[in-house]
Protein backbone atom coordinates (compact mmCIF):
# COMPACT_ATOMS: atom_id res chain seq x y z
CA UNK A 1 0.00 0.00 0.00
CA UNK A 2 0.88 3.79 -0.59
CA UNK A 3 -0.35 4.66 2.57
CA UNK A 4 0.06 3.21 5.80
CA UNK A 5 -2.93 0.81 7.67
CA UNK A 6 -2.94 3.36 10.42
CA UNK A 7 -4.49 5.63 8.04
CA UNK A 8 -7.66 3.47 8.35
CA UNK A 9 -9.08 3.59 11.55
CA UNK A 10 -11.08 1.27 13.30
CA UNK A 11 -14.97 1.88 13.80
CA UNK A 12 -16.77 1.89 17.03
CA UNK A 13 -18.69 -1.39 17.94
CA UNK A 14 -21.64 1.01 18.55
CA UNK A 15 -24.11 1.65 15.44
CA UNK A 16 -22.60 4.57 13.45
CA UNK A 17 -24.40 8.23 13.75
CA UNK A 18 -22.62 10.24 11.27
CA UNK A 19 -20.93 9.65 7.67
CA UNK A 20 -17.69 10.18 8.88
CA UNK A 21 -17.78 7.20 10.99
CA UNK A 22 -19.12 5.00 8.13
CA UNK A 23 -15.88 6.09 6.46
CA UNK A 24 -13.93 4.58 8.77
CA UNK A 25 -12.45 1.22 7.50
CA UNK A 26 -10.50 -1.50 8.90
CA UNK A 27 -7.65 -2.64 6.95
CA UNK A 28 -6.96 -6.31 6.01
CA UNK A 29 -4.69 -8.07 3.95
CA UNK A 30 -3.87 -8.38 -0.15
CA UNK A 31 -5.69 -4.85 -0.38
CA UNK A 32 -9.00 -5.76 1.38
CA UNK A 33 -10.99 -3.31 3.83
CA UNK A 34 -13.79 -4.29 6.37
CA UNK A 35 -16.57 -1.91 6.54
CA UNK A 36 -18.33 -2.84 10.57
CA UNK A 37 -22.09 -3.12 10.62
CA UNK A 38 -24.17 0.10 10.87
CA UNK A 39 -27.26 -1.45 12.03
CA UNK A 40 -27.45 -2.98 15.62
CA UNK A 41 -31.01 -3.87 15.68
CA UNK A 42 -31.62 -6.45 12.93
CA UNK A 43 -31.57 -6.65 9.49
CA UNK A 44 -32.67 -3.70 7.06
CA UNK A 45 -31.11 -2.71 4.06
CA UNK A 46 -27.79 -0.68 3.10
CA UNK A 47 -28.60 2.80 1.47
CA UNK A 48 -26.88 2.59 -1.86
CA UNK A 49 -24.94 6.02 -1.35
CA UNK A 50 -23.05 3.95 1.85
CA UNK A 51 -21.64 1.53 -0.06
CA UNK A 52 -20.62 3.22 -2.74
CA UNK A 53 -19.04 5.84 -1.19
CA UNK A 54 -17.16 3.17 1.46
CA UNK A 55 -16.01 1.47 -1.55
CA UNK A 56 -14.40 4.14 -3.18
CA UNK A 57 -12.71 5.02 0.45
CA UNK A 58 -11.32 1.42 -0.10
CA UNK A 59 -9.77 2.28 -3.35
CA UNK A 60 -8.49 5.45 -2.51
CA UNK A 61 -6.16 3.47 0.47
CA UNK A 62 -5.00 2.05 -2.96
CA UNK A 63 -3.27 4.57 -4.59
CA UNK A 64 -0.70 7.24 -4.68
CA UNK A 65 -0.72 9.76 -2.80
CA UNK A 66 -1.19 12.52 -5.20
CA UNK A 67 -4.36 11.25 -6.46
CA UNK A 68 -7.90 12.41 -6.34
CA UNK A 69 -10.92 10.88 -7.42
CA UNK A 70 -12.72 11.94 -10.27
CA UNK A 71 -15.29 9.35 -11.27
CA UNK A 72 -16.90 5.99 -10.03
CA UNK A 73 -19.13 3.48 -12.58
CA UNK A 74 -21.17 0.89 -10.13
CA UNK A 75 -23.73 -1.94 -10.09
CA UNK A 76 -25.55 -2.73 -7.65
CA UNK A 77 -26.05 -6.41 -7.43
CA UNK A 78 -28.12 -7.23 -4.30
CA UNK A 79 -29.90 -6.00 -1.10
CA UNK A 80 -26.63 -5.28 1.34
CA UNK A 81 -27.26 -6.47 5.00
CA UNK A 82 -26.96 -3.87 7.29
CA UNK A 83 -26.10 -5.69 10.39
CA UNK A 84 -23.79 -7.44 8.77
CA UNK A 85 -20.16 -6.57 8.01
CA UNK A 86 -19.00 -5.46 4.21
CA UNK A 87 -15.48 -6.52 2.94
CA UNK A 88 -14.16 -4.43 -0.14
CA UNK A 89 -11.95 -6.05 -2.45
CA UNK A 90 -9.98 -3.70 -4.35
CA UNK A 91 -8.25 -4.89 -7.36
CA UNK A 92 -4.92 -2.34 -8.73
CA UNK A 93 -6.17 -1.99 -12.95
CA UNK A 94 -3.27 0.35 -13.47
CA UNK A 95 -1.27 3.26 -12.45
CA UNK A 96 -0.26 5.51 -15.04
CA UNK A 97 1.90 8.34 -15.31
CA UNK A 98 -1.28 10.79 -14.14
CA UNK A 99 -3.96 8.25 -13.67
CA UNK A 100 -5.46 5.49 -11.63
CA UNK A 101 -7.58 2.80 -12.31
CA UNK A 102 -9.37 0.25 -9.61
CA UNK A 103 -11.61 -2.27 -9.28
CA UNK A 104 -13.61 -2.99 -6.43
CA UNK A 105 -16.33 -5.65 -5.13
CA UNK A 106 -18.50 -5.18 -1.98
CA UNK A 107 -18.96 -9.04 -0.48
CA UNK A 108 -21.07 -10.02 2.22
CA UNK A 109 -20.83 -13.92 2.95
CA UNK A 110 -20.78 -15.29 -0.05
CA UNK A 111 -22.55 -13.00 -2.23
CA UNK A 112 -20.95 -9.92 -4.04
CA UNK A 113 -23.48 -7.13 -3.45
CA UNK A 114 -21.78 -4.39 -5.35
CA UNK A 115 -18.92 -3.88 -7.83
CA UNK A 116 -17.18 -0.16 -8.95
CA UNK A 117 -14.46 0.46 -11.07
CA UNK A 118 -13.30 4.02 -10.41
CA UNK A 119 -10.70 6.12 -11.27
CA UNK A 120 -8.27 8.58 -9.76
CA UNK A 121 -6.04 11.45 -11.37
CA UNK A 122 -3.20 13.53 -9.99
CA UNK A 123 -4.35 17.25 -10.26
CA UNK A 124 -3.18 19.39 -13.47
CA UNK A 125 -3.14 23.08 -12.37
CA UNK A 126 -4.19 25.54 -14.86
CA UNK A 127 -6.36 23.09 -16.92
CA UNK A 128 -9.56 25.38 -18.34
CA UNK A 129 -12.45 25.78 -17.04
CA UNK A 130 -15.94 25.65 -18.25
CA UNK A 131 -19.53 24.70 -17.14
CA UNK A 132 -22.19 24.88 -19.46
CA UNK A 133 -25.01 24.25 -17.15
CA UNK A 134 -25.92 27.45 -14.29
CA UNK A 135 -27.07 26.43 -11.33
CA UNK A 136 -31.19 27.01 -11.15
CA UNK A 137 -32.29 30.29 -9.14
CA UNK A 138 -33.49 28.73 -5.95
CA UNK A 139 -34.19 29.52 -2.50
CA UNK A 140 -30.93 29.76 0.57
CA UNK A 141 -30.61 26.75 2.50
CA UNK A 142 -31.19 29.00 5.05
CA UNK A 143 -34.41 30.22 4.32
CA UNK A 144 -35.73 26.65 4.70
CA UNK A 145 -36.76 24.56 7.17
CA UNK A 146 -35.12 20.88 7.28
CA UNK A 147 -36.32 18.10 5.50
CA UNK A 148 -36.93 14.65 7.58
CA UNK A 149 -34.94 11.99 6.69
CA UNK A 150 -34.76 8.28 7.46
CA UNK A 151 -31.81 8.73 9.84
CA UNK A 152 -30.77 5.27 10.06
CA UNK A 153 -29.61 4.90 6.54
CA UNK A 154 -28.17 8.29 6.11
CA UNK A 155 -27.00 8.77 9.44
CA UNK A 156 -26.01 12.71 9.30
CA UNK A 157 -27.09 14.10 6.45
CA UNK A 158 -29.22 17.20 6.24
CA UNK A 159 -31.96 18.15 3.86
CA UNK A 160 -33.50 21.13 2.74
CA UNK A 161 -36.19 21.24 -0.26
CA UNK A 162 -36.78 24.38 -1.94
CA UNK A 163 -40.08 25.69 -3.87
CA UNK A 164 -40.11 23.58 -7.11
CA UNK A 165 -42.02 24.94 -10.22
CA UNK A 166 -42.15 21.23 -11.74
CA UNK A 167 -44.26 19.11 -10.27
CA UNK A 168 -42.66 15.57 -8.64
CA UNK A 169 -44.02 12.65 -6.38
CA UNK A 170 -42.68 11.21 -3.60
CA UNK A 171 -39.24 12.06 -3.55
CA UNK A 172 -38.07 15.80 -3.84
CA UNK A 173 -35.86 15.76 -7.16
CA UNK A 174 -34.25 18.92 -6.47
CA UNK A 175 -32.48 19.41 -2.82
CA UNK A 176 -29.80 21.37 -0.22
CA UNK A 177 -27.79 18.63 1.32
CA UNK A 178 -25.21 18.35 3.35
CA UNK A 179 -23.52 16.24 6.28
CA UNK A 180 -23.34 17.97 9.36
CA UNK A 181 -19.95 16.56 11.31
CA UNK A 182 -16.77 17.22 9.66
CA UNK A 183 -15.13 14.96 7.05
CA UNK A 184 -11.24 14.66 7.59
CA UNK A 185 -9.76 17.42 5.09
CA UNK A 186 -8.64 15.27 2.69
CA UNK A 187 -9.38 15.78 -0.98
CA UNK A 188 -10.47 11.57 -1.30
CA UNK A 189 -12.35 11.33 2.07
CA UNK A 190 -14.33 15.11 0.60
CA UNK A 191 -15.16 12.41 -2.60
CA UNK A 192 -16.61 9.71 -0.82
CA UNK A 193 -18.67 12.37 0.98
CA UNK A 194 -20.03 13.60 -2.37
CA UNK A 195 -20.76 9.74 -3.35
CA UNK A 196 -22.84 9.09 -0.38
CA UNK A 197 -25.16 12.52 -0.81
CA UNK A 198 -25.06 11.45 -4.47
CA UNK A 199 -28.03 8.19 -4.44
CA UNK A 200 -30.41 10.12 -2.45
CA UNK A 201 -33.64 10.72 -3.72
CA UNK A 202 -34.47 10.29 -7.20
CA UNK A 203 -35.10 11.71 -10.91
CA UNK A 204 -37.41 9.74 -12.01
CA UNK A 205 -39.74 11.49 -9.35
CA UNK A 206 -40.56 13.67 -11.86
CA UNK A 207 -41.32 10.41 -14.51
CA UNK A 208 -44.50 9.97 -16.00
CA UNK A 209 -46.56 6.88 -14.38
CA UNK A 210 -43.81 7.18 -11.34
CA UNK A 211 -47.44 7.41 -8.95
CA UNK A 212 -47.72 3.69 -10.25
CA UNK A 213 -45.15 2.26 -9.12
CA UNK A 214 -43.40 1.43 -5.93
CA UNK A 215 -39.76 1.44 -4.36
CA UNK A 216 -37.42 2.19 -7.40
CA UNK A 217 -34.18 0.19 -6.28
CA UNK A 218 -31.09 1.18 -8.03
CA UNK A 219 -29.29 -0.95 -11.24
CA UNK A 220 -26.42 1.09 -11.49
CA UNK A 221 -24.87 4.19 -10.82
CA UNK A 222 -22.09 6.94 -12.63
CA UNK A 223 -20.48 9.77 -10.68
CA UNK A 224 -18.18 12.54 -12.11
CA UNK A 225 -16.52 14.75 -9.62
CA UNK A 226 -15.89 17.85 -11.61
CA UNK A 227 -14.19 20.30 -9.04
CA UNK A 228 -13.58 19.76 -5.40
CA UNK A 229 -16.58 20.11 -3.61
CA UNK A 230 -17.15 20.23 0.03
CA UNK A 231 -19.98 17.81 1.31
CA UNK A 232 -20.09 19.69 4.83
CA UNK A 233 -21.25 22.89 3.04
CA UNK A 234 -24.65 23.28 1.15
CA UNK A 235 -24.60 21.56 -1.65
CA UNK A 236 -28.12 21.60 -4.30
CA UNK A 237 -28.77 18.81 -5.86
CA UNK A 238 -30.55 18.86 -9.38
CA UNK A 239 -31.96 15.64 -10.82
CA UNK A 240 -33.84 15.12 -14.03
CA UNK A 241 -35.71 12.08 -15.81
CA UNK A 242 -33.90 10.50 -18.85
CA UNK A 243 -36.06 7.81 -19.86
CA UNK A 244 -38.06 4.82 -18.99
CA UNK A 245 -38.12 1.47 -20.76
CA UNK A 246 -38.21 -2.19 -20.59
CA UNK A 247 -39.06 -2.39 -16.75
CA UNK A 248 -36.16 0.87 -16.07
CA UNK A 249 -36.05 4.13 -15.47
CA UNK A 250 -32.91 6.39 -15.76
CA UNK A 251 -32.13 10.07 -14.68
CA UNK A 252 -29.82 12.36 -14.72
CA UNK A 253 -27.83 14.99 -12.35
CA UNK A 254 -26.18 17.90 -11.27
CA UNK A 255 -24.51 18.69 -7.88
CA UNK A 256 -23.95 22.81 -7.20
CA UNK A 257 -21.72 24.45 -4.43
CA UNK A 258 -23.89 27.68 -2.99
CA UNK A 259 -21.34 29.67 -5.13
CA UNK A 260 -23.28 27.85 -8.41
CA UNK A 261 -20.24 26.04 -9.11
CA UNK A 262 -20.61 22.74 -10.65
CA UNK A 263 -19.03 20.20 -8.33
CA UNK A 264 -20.32 16.91 -9.88
CA UNK A 265 -22.47 15.32 -12.36
CA UNK A 266 -24.28 11.93 -11.98
CA UNK A 267 -26.22 9.47 -14.12
CA UNK A 268 -28.26 6.25 -12.35
CA UNK A 269 -30.26 3.82 -13.83
CA UNK A 270 -33.30 2.36 -11.56
CA UNK A 271 -36.01 -0.47 -11.93
CA UNK A 272 -39.78 0.93 -12.84
CA UNK A 273 -41.71 -1.66 -13.20
CA UNK A 274 -45.52 -1.41 -13.12
CA UNK A 275 -48.11 -3.51 -11.13
CA UNK A 276 -48.76 -6.79 -12.71
CA UNK A 277 -52.35 -6.16 -14.37
CA UNK A 278 -52.09 -2.29 -15.10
Amino acid sequence: MTQTSREVFDADQAAPTAVAQVLQLKSLPHDRFRADPVSVTGRRTIYGGQVAAQALRAASFTVPDDRVAHSMHAYFLAAGDASRPIELKVERDRDGGRYSGRRVSAVQGESVIFSMVCSFTRPADGAPEFQAIPMPDVQRPTELPTHQLNASRTFDLEVRVPEDTEPWYRWPARLWLRIRERLADEPNVRACGMVFLSDLCTGLSRAPQIEQVGLLPSVDHAVWLHRDGDPNGWLLIDLHPLSTSGGRGVYTGQIFDERGGLVASLAQESLFDLPRGR
